[in-house]
């Protein structure tokens, strides 16, 4: 693993996820309110979470590319909520964590919530893919 290939893709992971959070924070509160200004919202806190989803693939990619692709899925979905759970609970130790999940029905504690479910079990595979892709134009 080179030093700017972990740069890169932090980066990159970071500023994908970060924009992917406020389209989707935008769709929700268009159904939501009707809102037609479009806004969404996130954190720079955000980034690092995101960044840190490369850590992730990694791991994937180098140790789970002989499973079938619907058990890799579910690890990702798996390690994205700890993810999710681990941060969530050290920002919200501080006062700082960007998301409230609390009205949502299956919710734990508010940080974690089992309605994400297909947008991290679909996430895993798609920056994956992106990863294969990316990786050999880029270097």
């Amino acid at each position: 693993m080179i030093l700017r290939d972990v740069i890169f893709f932090f980066v990159l992971f970071g500023i994908i996820g970060i924009s992917a959070e406020i389209f989707v924070s935008a769709i929700l509160e268009f159904i939501k309110t009707k809102n037609k200004k479009f806004l969404g919202h996130s954190s720079p806190w955000m980034f690092f979470v995101y960044g840190s989803a490369y850590f992730i693939i990694l791991f994937g990619t180098t140790y789970l590319m002989n499973l079938n692709i619907f058990i890799r899925a579910l690890i990702y979905m798996f390690i994205f909520y700890l993810m999710e759970f681990v941060s969530g609970s050290i920002l919200k130790k501080f006062n700082a964590i960007p998301w409230d999940y609390s009205n949502f029905k299956y919710n734990f504690k508010g940080i974690i919530t089992l309605e994400f479910a297909p947008l991290w079990f679909f996430g895993g595979i798609i920056l994956e893919a992106l990863y294969f892709y990316l990786k050999p134009l880029i270097f």
